[in-house]
């Protein structure tokens, strides 16, 4: 399981749906068969088929283990990634003030920066415990490293006196 997955069109498509959105999160706790998440969420398996079917096809969900039940194999799906984001330019806001435009770039910076950092831990996700204790131990972790850093600490600064500025230009 990685991290973080950053969707496509199709990807996007899938989990724009309430009901994708809720499949998916339990899949991200923890490995279901087609047939509990159908008692769980009262939805006919079917439909749950056709759904996990567009999720493998779009690589948000896998096989991750098959139950023997008398003759029959039961499989077990999971979630591909534990977070799964839409492209940043997506949702790229247009500013027009100039002092908004350099904190919202320096937000951006240090977002990215993050992110980055995270996705060092990419990959080691234990098979034992929680994952999704571990990715926001990781995230947290990599919080905490990204605003170590002097650099950080001294764009901080400036977006707050960029911050500042523009709201001085109201109250004038």
């Amino acid at each position: 399981m990685k991290m973080i997955k950053f969707l496509d069109a199709k990807g996007t498509v899938l989990i724009s749906d309430a009901l994708n959105q809720i499949i998916l999160q339990k899949l991200v706790t923890s490995q279901n068969s087609i047939s509990s998440l159908s008692r769980e969420l009262n939805i006919p398996a079917l439909k749950i088929w056709r759904r996990m079917q567009q999720f493998m096809k779009a690589k948000l969900v896998e096989v991750s283990g098959v139950e023997k039940v008398g003759n029959l194999e039961k499989k077990l799906y999971r979630a591909t990634a534990l977070r799964f984001d839409l492209p940043r330019q997506v949702f790229e806001p247009k500013l027009n003030n100039h002092s908004i435009q350099a904190a919202f770039g320096t937000y951006v910076k240090i977002q990215n920066e993050i992110m980055r950092v995270w996705s060092t831990f990419d990959g080691k996700i234990p098979k034992e415990g929680d994952p999704t204790d571990f990715a926001i131990n990781a995230f947290l972790q990599a919080f905490v490293q990204v605003f170590e850093k002097s650099t950080i600490k001294a764009d901080m600064k400036k977006m707050k006196q960029t911050l500042a500025d523009f709201e001085n230009e109201f109250q004038s």
